[in-house]
């Protein structure tokens, strides 16, 4: 936990480090997918290799010479939608602070004058997408 506390508190650190030495930002979600990659499978090769191998407790390379597809693509799709529930959050959170920066900040930036434009380009792309899904289906 105290290792996992000391990662969580370097990795932005790093990350700024590295954008100042010309590391791209964009960089950054390829950079947390393929650590969780690695540490899924550190994690598989160590912990899945405990203990003596039965019929009743495989270990992890037995497991994967098995016929079990349907327990591969679960696994699959959780990491897909773990995947895009992070993307989204990163996102979110992006979304979150850029509101408030304009709410805050009266000088320069004026919420009343760009979220409605930006409400109003929302609502159009989605009744261009509507209207598209009606031509399609005629």
């Amino acid at each position: 936990m105290l290792l996992a506390l000391l990662f969580l508190g370097t990795w932005p650190a790093i990350l700024t480090l590295l954008e100042r030495r010309g590391r791209l930002p964009q960089h950054t979600y390829l950079d947390y997918t393929l650590t969780n990659l690695l540490a899924a499978v550190i994690i598989a090769f160590t912990f899945g290799e405990f203990g003596h191998t039965n019929d009743d407790k495989p270990n992890f390379l037995v497991q994967l010479s098995q016929d079990n597809g349907p327990s591969v693509l679960f696994a699959f799709a959780g990491g897909v939608v773990l995947s895009l529930g992070n993307l989204s959050t990163q996102y979110a959170w992006a979304f979150v602070g850029t509101t408030l920066n304009y709410f805050l900040d009266n000088k320069v930036n004026r919420a009343e004058i760009l979220f409605p434009g930006v409400a109003c380009f929302l609502i159009a792309v989605c009744l261009g997408r509507f209207c598209a899904c009606i031509q399609r289906q005629r």
